[in-house]
């Protein structure tokens, strides 16, 4: 099924599947305010809103999620590193 895609400028692109477009989605190419809606409706719908692509959107947050709790446990662990090897040192 194709959908249709209207930006805030007005402009329109049409899609040519779902896949297609999560992946414009996932890509940042679609923003949450854009607007959608199938070919066969009238009815527009946020991006944001589109339940289809709501499990695009938590698979990237649960990847963000990751990226930061990495982040955190690298600085927490070199932190302990550093304060472990001025101990050792001695004052």
């Amino acid at each position: 099924m194709r959908y249709l895609v209207r930006d805030r400028d007005g402009r329109e692109l049409t899609v040519p599947s779902l896949a297609d477009l999560a992946a414009l989605h996932r890509q940042g190419f679609l923003g949450d305010e854009d607007l959608v809606r199938r070919e066969t409706s009238a009815r527009w719908e946020r991006v944001a809103d589109l339940a289809a692509l709501g499990a695009t959107r938590g698979r990237q947050r649960t990847r963000d999620l990751r990226w930061v709790v990495a982040v955190l446990f690298a600085a927490v662990t070199l932190v302990a590193a550093l304060a472990l090897l001025r101990l050792a040192r001695g004052p």
